[in-house]
């Protein structure tokens, strides 16, 4: 049997941009005005991004693995709890709650099974049922055992439900109703089984609730049913396990729910909200603890057996009852609520966890590795590529607390910096408990290389794959013959080379592009019949190519103050109103200065962005 699982949350994602690296912009002369980003075509290789840690889940509360260990090691169900909710204690729910609802009503809990559906199909397996409207309390007929029945819009703006006929058709029962229905056991039936063919799951002793969501109009279909009729269905832990571990399982599973029953309160008084999400308190595959219904339940005697053993138990912390969170391991101590971006809660807090990584516990997610899509990550947080990846600080149980990612947004240079805990979300990888490793993509731009990110965009846009198979040469001068090559494939350009209008660029292997952006009208050439492909380009150059190649037009007046005599006066300005430059320092431009292959690869990444 596989580990236990904890279910990962999706909550809310907390991050922020830190800063731009303007100097490094100034330097090259790269504006910080935000464009349209270049995309990716390319997908980086998935081994060059690893995430290693420990534990899964996470890591708030009860740890699955851990009280496996304590369990074994002798500790109480009431040691195991007390541990990993320091200060909460085991109550009776009866004498805890008397007179609430959730006392006082015998099915308290409704489970979400699914969500806005046009309708839903259903058949009664066992027992006895009505298919009933609840507005109007009107039941409608009483399906036979293994009839395929259906509840759905009728045509007119009402419901209905129909019955599939012998020969495949669906036969509309009268009357119509609205889209608020059930199927209920019958009060002389002591067993009735329902199957939801959606959910390839069968659910027991319990009424079907159909809801239309008051947004989109479809159903919302739900279970009602009793608390540890609901606990049983929640599979979390394997039943070879100590019954001490198991029975601690049992009331976290039960305090959880109810916790979720008291925030939301009766069905019958859900807000709109709510009743637009799932109709329902819990959903069956909630983030914290998944059910599987009589289907989870009918073979695992027990599980039912130690979840009857603990009825009526719960959590309970200044007389009310907790909200019961828990993992399958934390990396050695579990995690404080308010550090998981939780609400902090005196009873969820950081304790020792060491024990889930004993041999007796049997942990398989002790240390784990995982290789990550660059790019994957990048998209996660809207970056067009990713270059750099590090744990900056941890919290106190060891959980990576700030994440700071570099790469590139919209063709410019930033750094964010994020949550382990939300990175954990977003990615699913098994804990917040990691480091992360990230390797370059060239062996000489380490990923603080100040161009890292545009060299980075270059190779995944496959405009280049370096200067040989490992290293980009990024401090090499670019050569106008390169320039060609790059603006080709950059704009995708079809080679053009049936004519042969420079006489010094014959057996260089760029002849091709070479023609190819003279006949698009991006070079004249240095000269009569002559384009100088070994040349070294300049920044005034490098600002021709660019403007025609992606039709920047300026209409200002001069900025820079270096410009006097230059022939590119104009592109230099098209480019710095375009965004792509600033200059090489205040009010100047240096356009004799030779350009970087890594300076190229900013200025063209920028251009692409401004598409």
């Amino acid at each position: 049997m596989l580990p236990p699982l904890h279910h990962q949350p999706t909550g809310a994602f907390r991050y922020k941009f830190l800063k731009y690296s303007r100097n490094t912009i100034l330097a090259l002369g790269m504006s910080l005005v935000l464009v349209n980003s270049v995309s990716a075509t390319t997908a980086m290789p998935a081994e060059d991004l690893t995430i290693s840690g420990s534990g899964w889940g996470s890591g708030v509360g009860f740890s699955q693995f851990g009280a496996r260990s304590m369990a074994d090691h002798g500790d109480s169900v009431a040691e195991i709890l007390q541990h990993y909710y320091q200060g909460a204690g085991l109550r009776d729910l009866n004498s805890l709650l008397a007179g609430s609802f959730v006392t006082m009503d015998s099915t308290p809990v409704w489970v979400g099974l699914a969500q806005d559906q046009f309708d839903i199909a259903f058949m009664v397996m066992g027992g006895s049922a009505d298919v009933c409207f609840d507005l109007t309390d009107q039941c409608v007929s009483t399906p036979l055992l293994e009839d395929k029945w259906r509840f759905g819009p009728d045509g007119s703006g009402q419901c209905a439900f129909s019955r599939q006929t012998a020969e495949g058709d669906y036969f509309t029962v009268s009357p119509s109703g609205a889209c608020s229905g059930s199927v209920r056991p019958k009060p002389t039936s002591t067993s009735t089984i329902v199957s939801v063919p959606l959910k390839g799951r069968v659910y027991r002793n319990g009424t079907l609730r159909f809801r239309a969501n008051p947004e989109s109009g479809k159903l919302q279909v739900a279970l009602e049913i009793g608390i540890d009729d609901y606990v049983k269905g929640v599979q979390e832990l394997p039943e070879s396990w100590p019954a001490a571990a198991l029975q601690a399982q049992a009331i976290v599973s039960r305090s959880l729910v109810v916790n979720r029953v008291q925030e939301h309160g009766p069905a019958e008084v859900f807000e709109l909200s709510r009743l637009a999400w799932c109709a329902c308190h819990i959903r069956d595959n909630d983030p914290d603890q998944a059910f599987g219904g009589y289907t989870a339940e009918k073979d695992h005697s027990v599980w039912r057996g130690l979840v009857e053993g603990t009825t009526g138990q719960v959590l309970a912390w200044n007389n009310r009852v907790i909200d019961a969170r828990f993992t399958s391991s934390s990396g050695g101590r579990t995690e404080d609520s308010g550090n998981a971006g939780l609400q902090q809660e005196p009873y969820l807090v950081s304790v020792d966890d060491s024990m889930a990584h004993t041999v007796v516990a049997g942990n398989p997610f002790t240390t784990w590795t995982e290789s990550v899509e660059r790019d994957e990550l990048a998209s996660q947080y809207g970056l067009s590529w990713l270059v750099d990846a590090e744990v900056v600080d941890r919290n106190p149980s060891g959980t990576a607390a700030t994440v700071r990612l570099a790469g590139i947004v919209d063709g410019y240079p930033v750094e964010l910096l994020t949550t382990g805990h939300d990175l954990w979300s977003r990615m699913g990888v098994p804990s917040p408990f990691f480091d992360i490793s990230i390797s370059p993509h060239f062996a000489d731009v380490a990923p603080d290389h100040a161009f890292a990110g545009e060299i980075l965009g270059l190779a995944d846009l496959g405009i280049t794959q370096g200067c040989t198979t490992e290293k980009f040469c990024s401090d090499s001068d670019v050569t106008r013959a390169e320039m060609a090559a790059f603006l080709v494939r950059a704009l995708n350009l079809v080679i053009q080379d049936d004519e042969d209008p420079f006489d010094d660029d014959h057996g260089s292997p760029f002849e091709a592009e070479i023609e190819t952006i003279r006949r698009h009208g991006i070079t004249i050439g240095c000269g009569p019949a002559a384009y100088c492909p070994d040349r070294s380009v300049t920044r005034g150059e490098m600002a021709a190519f660019l403007s025609r190649a992606f039709d920047f037009d300026s209409a200002s007046d001069d900025v820079f103050t270096d410009l006097e005599g230059s022939p590119f006066r104009r592109d230099i300005e098209a480019l710095r109103e375009a965004g792509v430059t600033v200059g090489c320092g205040p009010a100047t431009y240096c356009p004799e200065r030779s350009v970087t292959r890594g300076e190229m690869a900013a200025f063209l990444i920028r251009s692409l962005s401004n598409r």
